[in-house]
């Protein structure tokens, strides 16, 4: 098992320069040069040039990077045997804020993971390290504390192609009392 000792505090920062109306160049002075950057853009329906993401599926992809970077950590630590895994990560969105229609406090109302995790382990260590990466995913708390509901399921994939879920716990809903 892997035992950490120390974590050193650590500062990001990006700088953003706008390049159109709708597309913006972002960059990191921290990383090396082939990976510093990316562009995020609207699709030309909507006045962009389509040269990059749309901010929020920009979100989308930080979080399903973050739970790919914390998750394969959190596999070392508990010895999880973690081969190989994809994440479909989409958005219940209103878009009537941006549009200026209506106030909406929370644009993000649902968001949804589906990940299919090959491994041979359990349903059981599946539903383990699942909960340990969610926890420790800074943008999975980010969202979490701006109210946005997260509804995910895993699943193991097998080498042969079939699936096991591993569901998130849920409370017991109260049996309903039959009429007389």
């Amino acid at each position: 098992m892997v035992r950490i000792l120390k974590v050193p505090q650590t500062g990001l920062r990006v700088e953003a320069t706008m390049e159109s109306p709708h597309r913006m160049l972002i960059k990191s002075q921290d990383r090396p040069k082939s990976v510093q950057s990316m562009r995020v853009d609207m699709p030309d329906i909507l006045g962009g040039t389509d040269k990059g993401l749309m901010p929020l599926e920009a979100l989308l992809g930080a979080y399903a990077g973050s739970l790919n970077v914390v998750g394969n950590f959190v596999a070392k630590t508990m010895e999880f045997d973690l081969r190989d895994w994809n994440f479909t990560v989409w958005a219940e969105f209103d878009p009537r804020g941006i549009w200026g229609l209506e106030t909406v406090p929370k644009p993000l109302r649902v968001l949804h993971i589906d990940a299919r995790v090959n491994t041979p382990e359990t349903p059981q260590r599946l539903k383990q390290l699942r909960k340990t990466t969610t926890e420790r995913s800074p943008i999975h708390n980010l969202l979490k504390t701006a109210g946005v509901r997260i509804k995910d399921n895993w699943e193991i994939v097998a080498p042969n192609g079939s699936a096991t879920a591993a569901k998130p716990a849920t409370k017991p809903q109260p049996k309903s009392k039959a009429k007389k």
